[in-house]
């Protein structure tokens, strides 16, 4: 191949300058684009959510300010990575980070609430070779002259399974790897008996979530196992696909939760009237983009599929 190629140079070289550059041009080609034809046929970088009823997200969510922000996320994806790996049931982590720097979240997919909590529940001696991987990255860092890994505890941690769905048909639901945009509204309520009038009512706005323009590519809605809080998630694609990140649009299927009806009184004519929350819910949105993604490698079917 090579031999071809150069003598295919010296033909057009005697032709002239012109034909020259458009030899150096062909063998560019040759040499480089069997190497971007490779990259691009790699399998994507994807979050791929289980679906099936026992299937577990975890989501972690760490306070930051825009100053602290990037330490954060830095100390959050090293120890991660070397904390998950090879835990049996673990299917992927996404570390987001909010665009008003406030917040850093680290979402965990398990196969089901059992691993996750066999997890936990690990004795602390089975975390050596962790620590170790830790440390090293810490004093990496420093011999760099670089900032050194800050201390970060999540403000609060939930563990959620799957309530409802909106995305189009034949597709799955995925969070790319980097530079993706994630809408994430949470929802605490008081009293855990108030959530499944919560889910009732976001589940029966959902559908409108498909006549929105521009619309998220899927919208998921999760419930917490010990029903103190709902997660919407919404999906957007690529922060390259905005213009500017103020015209990704709010998913507003959660706003007017604090009159969702719970219940009948009678009233003073006879008639039945609808009762509010005694304690609306608290809803807390922010946008997001992904900083990364650790997750096993996608079935074949999905290997070449653009989500």
């Amino acid at each position: 191949m090579h031999r071809v190629v150069v003598d295919l140079i010296r033909r057009l070289w005697g032709g002239g300058w012109v034909r020259g550059v458009l030899a150096i041009g062909l063998v560019l080609w040759v040499g480089f684009g069997g190497a971007i034809a490779a990259h691009a046929d790699k399998a994507p970088q994807v979050l791929m959510f289980d679906t099936a009823p026992e299937a577990v997200s975890v989501l972690s969510v760490y306070e930051t300010t825009p100053d602290t922000q990037l330490n954060a996320v830095s100390t959050v994806l090293k120890s991660s990575k070397a904390f998950f790996k090879g835990a049996e049931g673990f299917k992927g982590l996404s570390v987001l980070q909010s665009e008003d720097g406030s917040r850093v979240v680290a979402l965990t997919q398990w196969t089901d609430a059992a691993s996750y909590e066999a997890f936990m529940s690990q004795p602390v001696e089975d975390y050596t070779k962790y620590q170790k991987e830790y440390q090293k990255e810490y004093q990496k860092e420093s011999s760099k002259g670089g900032q050194p890994p800050i201390a970060v505890t999540p403000a609060k941690t939930e563990v959620f399974e799957l309530a409802d769905m909106q995305i189009p048909s034949g597709m799955v639901p995925v969070i790319r790897g980097q530079g993706a945009l994630v809408q994430l509204g949470e929802v605490s309520v008081a009293d855990t008996e108030d959530l499944p009038e919560v889910l009732s009512e976001v589940e029966q706005a959902l559908p409108a979530v498909t006549k929105m323009y521009p619309a998220p590519r899927s919208v998921m809605l999760l419930k917490s196992v010990d029903n103190s809080e709902a997660l919407l998630m919404a999906y957007w694609g690529y922060a390259e696909e905005f213009q500017d990140l103020t015209q990704v649009p709010a998913v507003d299927v959660l706003s007017g939760l604090g009159t969702v009806e719970v219940g009948t009184v009678e009233a003073e004519d006879g008639e039945a009237g609808a009762i509010a929350l005694q304690v609306p819910p608290k809803v807390d949105q922010h946008l997001y983009k992904v900083v990364n993604v650790i997750a096993p490698k996608p079935p074949k079917q999905y290997s070449k599929k653009s989500y």
